[in-house]
């Protein structure tokens, strides 16, 4: 059923409509036959409810349930919750920060690596004729450090 009063029909039955809107709902009933087998439906089984004799439970009944409930293993978001717990949120934070932390550092070592060896590739050449010339690496590593060796800026 796809019509506009069937959210209505439960109220309508009960007579907890408005005096309009139970005036919307008996128009279109009128008009509805989905509707209104919709209805005796509604109706029947509400006034079979109403048939049923009523039911107390004793104390005991009571307290043997709820105890029965409280035994029960918490709700997976219950689970959840215990570790959104500020103590323990905020230490995981703290390592997880931490852990991003050191994969900067190491991403941006990794880089400063890289570069170097962008440079000595691009620079292959000229480290070749310093071989032929007989340079070391260690040489070329006290020029590489001249200046800071002779005291200048």
């Amino acid at each position: 059923m796809s019509c506009t009063v069937e959210n209505d029909l439960t109220a309508y039955l009960d007579g907890e409509l408005s005096p309009e809107a139970a005036n919307r709902v008996q128009a279109h009933l009128a008009d509805c036959e989905e509707c209104r087998a919709t209805e005796r439906m509604l109706s029947f089984t509400v006034s079979s409810l109403r048939t049923l004799p009523s039911f107390e439970p004793s104390r005991a009944l009571r307290r043997r349930v709820l105890a029965e409930v409280e035994s029960l293993p918490a709700a997976s978001w219950a689970g959840w919750r215990a570790w959104l717990r500020p103590g323990r949120l905020l230490p995981s934070g703290a390592a997880l920060a931490a852990a991003v932390a050191v994969a900067v550092v190491v991403a941006h070592r990794v880089e400063q690596r890289r570069a170097l060896d962008l440079t000595v590739a691009a620079n292959y050449e000229l480290l070749s004729d310093y071989e032929v010339v007989g340079l070391s690496p260690d040489d070329l590593e006290v020029v590489e450090h001249l200046d800071e060796l002779e005291g200048r800026p």
